[in-house]
């Protein structure tokens, strides 16, 4: 592999990522392939471009002579070190061009690179997420001491082919009230994070390098930060006095409102375990369907592969598994 060259692309030189990308299999939102084409190509290269020229991160490209052979997008996450107390970075994409005869060895060499880079400037953990079947990536990442987190399913709402109509309304949970947040539920809402995940299985706690009240803490921080202003809604189910639950929403971004398929994303939902097993999962996420009405044609949210309540609360709404995805984690500094 000594006649493959890195470098570091500037935002001038992203139109060398085009052919790379449209010949790509590990597209972000894919399941939108066949309706967008070239449009979610171009997409991509905007979210990229849009890295760059924010100072958010780095694209690291690897050509052999004039021909762009791999890259790896590197991103800041800022939100992450705040709330876990330690400098993370993510590898946002590995890409390779599928037809080259030495894949692995191009993203050995492209990992390689960017871990030593990122040594450089102190980052102490990388996460990487890859789509379940891109085992090239998979394996990898392992070899460089990448550890396996979690394993997520990306599940999709589709309103045209399921008009909110035809979608079999849930019942009411026994004496709850469904209502928007309100500036003064934020404490309540972080107990409910706090308690809801305090036995969680997610990357956080998965980790054995972030102790347990650290992962608990990521979840309170994402309520409090939709709160401020991450979410479009909060849903809220209410009992006896008591918040339950919630549910999360965020509407289509200015980026993807420029595609002809508008995308509503299900960002979080949690409920106190003392109101288990009362159908309030299904009845949030219904609630969150209605706002997104009209708003969005699909709604993605993903769930990790052991949460079998939140699986079987999406199929009795029509909700389809679109993908499945890894997440590693790789400690680079002690």
């Amino acid at each position: 592999m000594s006649r493959m060259e890195i470098s570091t692309l500037t935002s001038e030189g992203i139109g060398q990522l085009k052919p790379l990308i449209e010949r790509s299999k590990q597209k972000p939102y894919r399941f939108l392939l066949n309706e967008l084409q070239s449009d979610l190509d171009s997409h991509w290269l905007d979210e990229i471009a849009v890295l760059l020229r924010e100072g958010r991160g780095k694209i690291f490209a690897g050509s052999e002579g004039p021909k762009l052979v791999g890259m790896v997008a590197y991103t800041d996450l800022p939100w992450d070190t705040r709330v876990v107390g330690n400098r993370m970075g993510a590898l946002r994409y590995v890409v390779v061009r599928p037809e080259s005869p030495r894949t692995r060895e191009i993203v050995a060499r492209l990992l390689d690179h960017v871990v030593d880079w990122a040594i450089s400037q102190g980052i102490e953990c990388l996460l990487c997420k890859t789509y379940a079947d891109d085992v090239v990536t998979m394996h990898e990442l392992e070899k460089k001491g990448f550890v396996l987190t979690d394993t997520l399913l990306d599940y999709v709402y589709d309103s045209r082919r399921y008009p909110l109509h035809s979608v079999p309304r849930p019942r009411q949970p026994q004496g709850a009230t469904i209502r928007l947040a309100g500036e003064d539920d934020v404490e309540e809402l972080v107990t409910v994070a706090e308690a809801s995940f305090r036995e969680h299985f997610g990357r956080f706690h998965s980790d054995e390098r972030i102790s347990n009240q650290q992962a608990i803490h990521v979840y309170e921080e994402w309520i409090r930060s939709s709160c401020e202003g991450y979410a479009d809604w909060i849903v809220v189910a209410e009992i006896g006095g008591r918040i339950a639950g919630y549910s999360v929403w965020k509407k289509p971004s200015p980026e993807e409102e420029r595609l002809k398929v508008r995308l509503g994303h299900y960002s979080i939902a949690a409920i106190h375990p003392d109101f288990y097993g009362r159908g309030l999962f299904t009845a949030l996420t219904y609630a969150g369907m209605e706002f997104l009405h009209g708003v969005a044609d699909y709604i993605e949210g993903p769930t990790h592969v052991n949460n079998h309540p939140v699986q079987h609360g999406y199929t009795k709404l029509l909700w389809r598994i679109a993908d499945a995805r890894h997440s590693f984690h790789k400690w680079i500094m002690e």
